[in-house]
């Protein structure tokens, strides 16, 4: 019953982690396998979602909105250890979400506001620096390519919301989608 959404499968393959609830949204983790429950993650009192694990399936960055706004945590794939990721001082309003992490494992993207607006954003897992990729109009649901060096995103900077990918390292962006 109640909500269930933003699955992602573990890099094995053997299990589904996803957000659930009816008060309060929580992540649980599903083996594929089978088997009697699935295992909850995170424990209420807020909403918990769209997880996505580091390359080898051993943690999970996700968005909780328990300090009251949306941030990004690191936990754990079994839930211990949880961790607050991004923390304030970065962007005029406290908003992060939609968490990625890289295939290298080196750096989590997200989206902040900043000035109004979703930009995109990357996190260093080493050292905590974060460092803006976006600018211009509103951009969102950043996603890692298998190199770890592109991210794919969406963007209104055409109109309309489209795909635009964007090279890390050079900072060049191209649109992907039209229409």
């Amino acid at each position: 019953g109640g909500t269930n959404m933003s699955p992602t499968f573990s890099p094995d393959g053997k299990s589904l982690v996803y957000a659930s609830g009816e008060d309060g949204v929580d992540l649980f983790s599903l083996p594929l396998s089978g088997g009697d429950h699935p295992l909850r993650i995170t424990v209420g009192g807020s909403t918990n979602a769209q997880p996505s694990f580091s390359p080898d399936g051993r943690r999970i960055a996700f968005t909780s909105f328990r300090l009251g706004r949306p941030e990004i945590y690191i936990t754990d794939a079994d839930g211990t250890n949880a961790e607050l990721l991004t923390t304030s001082g970065f962007g005029d309003q406290l908003y992060r979400s939609d968490p990625s992490w890289s295939p290298d494992g080196r750096f989590v993207a997200f989206s902040t506001q900043i000035e109004g607006r979703f930009q995109i954003a990357t996190i260093s897992l080493r050292d905590r620096s974060v460092k803006q990729h976006t600018i211009d109009a509103v951009n969102e649901d950043p996603s890692w390519a298998p190199d770890a060096r592109h991210l794919v995103f969406t963007s209104s900077r055409s109109g309309n919301k489209q795909l635009w990918v964007l090279d890390t390292e050079s900072g060049r962006m191209r649109q992907l989608t039209r229409g």
